[in-house]
């Protein structure tokens, strides 16, 4: 009797699973000291300006570096897309203003399965807790974006040195 139940205990696990949310990457402290890849600036006439127009910095960390080198992404690679509001000064003048929110992608292949490996996270301004929502839909909002670079292993920027 209690090797039957046990039985049926395991089969429902992997029905518990799916029905866990999904999995979310966690922030990434001290992704400043990481390699800078690039920066670009979103401006007001680009369609993606109302949720990501500004500077926007990438850092990536060795595992990372690694990956934009051979052209494939390693487990353990992270991805920090750092944005920042952009400030007209007035003349010739734009700066950098205060933080929108960072960005995260995170490699790994077992944790991020249903995601071609990659899982994603954003973290407003000052936070440490992702956004509500962003790991549950990671497949129809970040990742499905991400598709369109799948030939780049999910990835849109490049390393400039």
């Amino acid at each position: 009797m209690k090797a039957a139940s046990l039985i049926i205990i395991l089969a429902a696990l992997p029905l518990a699973a799916a029905d866990a949310p999904a999995p979310s990457p966690d922030f990434p402290d001290g992704y400043r000291d990481w390699r800078h890849v690039s920066t670009g600036l979103i401006g007001p006439h680009a369609p993606a300006y109302a949720v990501n127009g500004g500077f926007h910095h990438i850092y990536a960390n060795p595992a990372a570096l690694k990956g934009y080198r051979e052209g494939r992404f390693p487990d353990g690679a992270v991805l920090v897309y750092d944005l920042f509001e952009a400030v007209d000064k007035g003349g010739d003048v734009t700066a950098q203003g205060a933080r929108r929110h960072v960005d995260v992608m995170v490699k790994d292949s077992r944790r991020f399965a249903a995601t071609d490996g990659w899982g994603y996270a954003e973290f407003a301004a000052g936070e440490r807790t992702p956004r509500p929502g962003i790991a549950a839909s990671q497949d129809t909002t970040c990742h499905a974006c991400h598709q369109r670079a799948a030939a780049r292993d999910f990835v849109f920027s490049g390393l400039r040195d």
